[in-house]
């Protein structure tokens, strides 16, 4: 971390598509991999059943994570939109 100013936050993962397991373990490498995030904790995951949303639709895998970074709330959600696609 910089001398910026850190904060935590704790962000939801969660995957129902194909490699469930995968993709999150992915998620969390790619948050790790930033210079400016450092990942503290990490939940183990858990399979949950569809709530709402389209018919048909798999279990979710879920998981969650606490995290120190200096970015800015918008700066972050851009990371995570960006680590979803």
């Amino acid at each position: 971390m910089n001398a910026r100013r850190t904060v935590h936050c704790a962000v939801a993962l969660g995957s129902n598509l194909g490699e469930r397991g995968e993709h999150l373990r992915a998620a969390v490498d790619a948050l790790r991999a930033h210079p400016r995030v450092e990942v503290l904790r990490v939940s183990p995951p858990i399979e949950t059943a569809p709530v709402g949303g389209p018919a048909g639709q798999g279990d979710s895998l879920n998981a969650a994570l606490v995290l120190e970074t200096d970015l800015g709330a918008e700066e972050l959600l851009e990371l995570l939109l960006a680590i979803e696609a």
